[in-house]
């Protein structure tokens, strides 16, 4: 069977674990989901509680949180983990991973990179700390021979790609080393030198030979490199150029021999300082092999080791290389440990409430969660956790879930995420009944967070739960607990009135990013909503040394861009005055063509264009959010957007338009569609033809205008 691409990650079990033959990159083009109750699967869309949607990664090292504390260095990464201003966002495992974990120093980075040389670095550490108590050690070796074996060894700089030979090298440098415990270290370093050279002959002659001499440093790690060299033999030929596994490899002797090492060296030094890494080597022995069955066996046993007992790999990237190596092929049938069977009982609910994402493929029945039972043994909490969980999931009864979900706050008292989720998915079975007690419980969660992103969870389940039930104004009251300024722009964005929105943009106690926010939604709404007596009063409170920011600023989102408002007109082609004249006079006079082509050349100049669906464009705040998800209630702001085309429409059905508006509206209308032959003016589409009319009724209607001369085509 052909495997998952090897990627980077999967030299996760340490410097000397793991080198990878292939690198994946990851997509980053994903836009998470603004709610709670999350059962499809993006991998941008996590959750702090144990989560169907969720990313199984995520699930499970909640549960290993909850297991061991800590869980260790994290190598993931994420763009979104730069990005985040506020914990209630959905994040994805890169996120989570770095947040429950700790982050590695930068340079440590280059270590999970490259071939076996990765572990060079290390191992010269290791030798230059073993001759050193071999020079301190009575009898030991003489410092001549410390400096001769300290300079031979610094002189070993592989890199497993180039073409020197280290080995000749370090012969001539080692010919004067005599005594025997020297002459030890020596021949180690003429077998490492093999080893980086390649030569996997040579180094296991003089290995085997090290292996089975006195006890110590080079008897410990001649018997560990045993395994490493076995098992570089076996990737000889198993892997393309591209870093892809081959199928059906012959490599199965060579395998055996290094499944064989390894278990040597662990059986002989059960605590040395290599069991980690060989355990690790151990894996990808059996991921080669195709042995799933022992490869998840070993996972089981690492999971329920303390993380930072030895370890060279920690938890956070154990779950990461699981994913790589066995994600894909485990499934419930295969696994009997609990931690395990939750994670993959929990991935067995996914399902899409899109129809139009829906496929043949159904959420795991309640019999099958059911029948799962005697695997839990001993861990009832978790398997009623499971069955609660599908209870609101999927089978949309949340009465049910309330009887297996502890009722008592006494229960509570472990602060993990599993207690947690109890907690959680029972506030959200009681808001889905519409339980009058609904609003205290997710207050109450949310007050008991203890753990990262706990708190943001249940922010953006409660700012749900008052957008639903008409209570905007409780999510920005001076009291409210949600302060996340994520959940609270895409509620001014999307939801808020005007009076909201006015409210907020002079709070003198809100952040200015907030404030910039909702003068932001407010004057857009007016100007585009008809309210132009309001946005030309509302004006005013743009800050009067405000500037309006280029298309290439990134840094800042456009819909804190309130400067934007202070539009001066154009002098040069169809002319306009200042938005705010032209407001007022909108407001006198809302047909008015010329006033109606202005505001129609202030949208299309600065990019708002009704219809996009990017949460970064200010025409966004056009289209309200699925009715799932936060902000996806009806807007408070009454009114229907305007649209350009629509406005072009009726300038052209006009009799009381003049021609010079009746020319412009027609070029422009054309232009809608331009070059693409799709519209990008908002409104009601329309047909080719009807383009071909506009176009030839501007050429026939009015040949002298401007606009008849400058348009060559219809789209």
């Amino acid at each position: 069977m052909m495997k998952r691409l090897l990627c980077s990650v999967l030299a996760l079990a340490a410097p000397l674990a793991f080198s990878s033959p292939a690198e994946a990159s990851a997509d980053s083009t994903c836009y998470p989901e603004w709610k709670v109750k999350q059962t499809a699967y993006l991998g941008c869309s996590g959750m702090a509680l144990l989560s169907p949607g969720n990313d199984t990664r995520i699930n499970l090292l909640m549960l290993l949180h909850d297991r061991h504390g800590d869980v260790g260095v994290s190598h993931a990464t994420s763009y979104d983990a730069m990005e985040r201003r506020g914990e209630a966002q959905p994040f994805d495992f890169g996120v989570f991973a770095l947040a429950v974990g700790q982050k590695p120093p930068e340079d440590e980075h280059a270590s999970f990179y490259g071939s076996r040389c990765i572990s060079n670095g290390s191992g010269r550490v290791d030798f230059d700390s073993a001759i050193a108590a071999a020079h301190r050690a009575k009898g030991g070796i003489s410092s001549a021979e410390l400096e001769i074996l300290t300079n031979a060894r610094a002189a070993l700089q592989p890199d497993c790609g180039g073409d020197t030979l280290f080995r000749p090298v370090l012969a001539e440098m080692l010919a004067t080393v005599t005594s025997s415990t020297g002459k030890a270290f020596a021949d180690y370093l003429l077998a490492a030198a093999s080893f980086y050279d390649g030569n996997f002959a040579a180094a296991r002659t003089l290995f085997t030979s090290l292996a089975g001499g006195r006890s110590g440093w080079v008897k410990e790690a001649s018997t560990y490199m045993l395994g490493r060299v076995a098992l570089n033999l076996a990737m000889e030929g198993a892997f393309d150029d591209y870093g892809y596994p081959i199928d059906n490899a012959a490599n199965g002797r060579e395998l055996k021999d290094a499944e064989g090492a390894f278990k040597a060296y662990l059986d002989a030094f059960p605590d040395g300082r290599y069991a980690s890494s060989a355990q690790g080597l151990l894996r990808k022995v059996y991921w080669m092999g195709d042995d799933d069955e022992r490869l998840l066996g070993q996972y089981v046993a690492a999971f329920k080791r303390p993380n930072m007992n030895g370890s060279n790999v920690s938890l956070a990237d154990l779950v990461q290389e699981m994913d790589v190596k066995l994600g894909e092929r485990l499934d419930l049938a295969k696994v009997d440990d609990p931690t395990l069977l939750a994670m993959l009982a929990l991935k067995a609910m996914r399902y899409s409430e899109d129809p139009e994402w829906q496929g043949d493929e159904k959420p795991v029945s309640r019999a099958a969660i059911e029948a799962l039972k005697p695997r839990f043994a001993g861990q009832d909490a978790l398997f009623n956790y499971v069955r609660a969980a599908h209870a609101v999931y999927v089978a949309k009864d949340p009465d049910g879930a309330l009887k297996l979900l502890p009722s008592t706050e006494g229960a509570f008292a472990d602060p993990g995420y599993l207690r947690f989720s109890q907690r959680a998915l029972r506030a959200l079975a009681l808001d889905m009944k519409g339980d009058s007690v609904a609003r205290g419980a997710l207050d109450n969660v949310l007050m008991s967070f203890n753990q990262p992103f706990q708190r943001g969870t249940m922010e953006l389940a409660l700012a749900m739960h008052e957008e639903r039930n008409g209570r905007l104004d409780m999510v920005f009251a001076p009291a409210s607990e949600i302060k996340d300024p994520e959940v609270r722009e895409q509620l001014l964005r999307y939801t808020a009135g005007p009076a909201l929105l006015r409210r907020q943009a002079t709070a003198k106690d809100a952040p200015k990013r907030e404030r910039d926010v909702a003068l932001y939604a407010l004057l857009y709404k007016q100007l585009t909503r008809g309210d132009y007596k309001g946005f030309a009063a509302d004006s005013a409170l743009i800050p009067a040394g405000a500037k309006p920011r280029g298309p290439d600023d990134y840094e800042s989102p456009t819909y804190t861009n309130v400067a934007i408002f202070k539009w001066a007109g154009q002098k040069d082609g169809f002319v306009c005055p200042s938005l705010k004249t032209l407001a007022t006079a909108l407001a006198g006079a809302p047909k008015d063509a010329p006033s109606l082509l202005c505001l129609g050349e202030f949208m299309r100049l600065n990019g708002m264009d009704g219809g996009a669906s990017w949460p970064d464009i200010p025409a966004s705040l056009d289209v309200q959010p699925p009715k799932d998800q936060l902000g996806g209630m009806p807007s408070q702001f009454p009114g229907k957007p305007f649209s350009r085309l629509e406005a072009y429409k009726g300038i052209i059905a006009s009799p009381a338009a003049d021609a010079s508006s009746k020319a412009y509206a027609l070029y422009r209308a054309v232009y809608c569609y331009a070059p693409s032959g799709y519209n990008s003016c908002g409104g009601v589409e329309v047909p080719i033809a009807t383009r071909k009319a506009w176009f030839n009724q501007l050429k026939k209607n009015y040949p002298a205008s401007p606009w008849a001369t400058k348009l060559k085509y219809y789209w």
